[in-house]
């Protein structure tokens, strides 16, 4: 089987997408075709398309959903007709075999790359770990950004911390991550949930997610608004967990130094400060503050998530009306503005998540 497609192709020395007309091959022994319904455009990916090192082409995204049109020979998991997501972490990543990254022949000769798998076309030949069978009414909202967005921002509260009801939440970014940290917050019962950005419009979204208080730190100290928002009554300040989305290196100090410190001597341990964004350059923090506040520092990828369990889990948020992914969407673009949507995140003009749903699309160039 043979399926023409329009996949987004990342070339050498250049910033800019190229869609390019594919003939893909017959999947795989382990391998996946994906017809794509809408994938999300997710901000890790800027740091390939702007990678001064990167050599030869990419292929990116890495998180969609869409209908299975073909597996290999080894894959029982799924079958043609079958909805999916496809994300970035495996499915079974003990079953003995290493999933293997997605490489695509182009027309021209040249193969592209992917880090582990790549959604950003209208179809994806993937892994047969890195899909996620989904019911067949699921949003193609909720489904374009299961993936990564909700899996890494609310997973990190699911799994990540031990989060108890009533206990204080402050996230660091309310782009797309952050604000399903906020949402899974909310949901599990925090108590204040405060939302840490430099721009209005995503602290005014934050609240619709949940967060009960919103902190510009552009105008006003974060850490000093944080103590004031928390107090305890054993006499110390700050949020029990901090969740750094943003991955900037000079966050993450004070991320940690919002955190409540313990209690020397009374058994009463420190806040726990978790890295969720991608650290995009090394960062140093106060090992005195770490130490004597006995506090933690943690690292989650992917939300710590098992996807067959949590996407499970993330649908019936949904279905129950507790989570709501239209909020979420907040740009839509078809195929041919994929450039378009990675200018609009690159530049911050989107302020929750793009979506890309795949369409008639004959050319992709810069945004006028």
């Amino acid at each position: 089987m043979s399926v023409n497609a329009q996949i987004a192709v990342l070339p050498a020395g250049t910033s800019l997408l190229e869609l390019r007309e594919v003939t893909l091959p017959a999947p795989g022994p382990y391998e996946v075709v994906v017809e794509q319904t809408s994938f999300g455009v997710c901000h890790s990916q800027l740091d390939r398309i702007f990678d001064p090192t990167r050599a030869g082409a990419m292929l990116l995204g890495h998180e969609s959903i869409g209908r299975v049109l073909a597996v290999g020979s080894q894959v029982n998991y799924v079958g043609a007709g079958d909805q999916v997501c496809i994300t970035w972490i495996p499915r079974s990543p003990l079953d003995g075999r290493p999933p293997r990254p997605s490489r695509l022949a182009l027309p021209d000769g040249e193969v592209a790359t992917s880090h582990n798998c790549f959604t950003w076309g209208t179809h994806a030949v993937i892994d047969e770990q890195y899909v996620v069978r989904m019911p067949d009414d699921t949003d193609p909202d909720l489904g374009s950004i299961i993936g990564c967005a909700l899996m890494t921002g609310a997973g990190a509260v699911m799994n990540s911390i031990d989060l108890r009801p009533g206990e204080s939440v402050a996230v660091w970014g309310a782009g797309g991550v952050g604000l399903c940290a906020i949402a899974g917050a909310a949901i599990l019962g925090a108590g204040r949930i405060i939302a840490v950005d430099v721009s209005d419009a995503k602290l005014d979204l934050a609240a619709k997610f949940g967060a009960t208080d919103g902190v510009n730190a552009r105008e006003t100290d974060p850490v000093e608004a944080i103590r004031r928002l928390t107090p305890h009554a054993d006499g110390t300040a700050g949020a029990d967990y901090c969740l750094d989305c943003t991955g900037i290196g000079t966050n993450i100090p004070v991320s940690l130094a919002a955190v409540r410190p313990g209690i020397r001597g009374a058994g009463i341990r420190g806040g726990t400060d978790v890295l969720v964004g991608i650290p995009r350059e090394p960062f140093k923090i106060d090992s005195f503050d770490l130490l004597n506040g006995e506090k933690t520092l943690a690292g989650s990828v992917g939300g710590g998530c098992d996807p067959v369990r949590d996407f499970a889990t993330f649908v019936t948020w949904t279905q129950e009306g507790r989570f709501d992914p239209t909020l979420l969407v907040t740009d839509h673009f078809r195929l041919d503005q994929i450039n378009d949507a990675v200018d609009a995140l690159h530049h911050g003009r989107v302020r929750g998540r793009a979506v890309v749903t795949p369409g008639d699309a004959a050319s992709v160039g810069r945004t006028p």
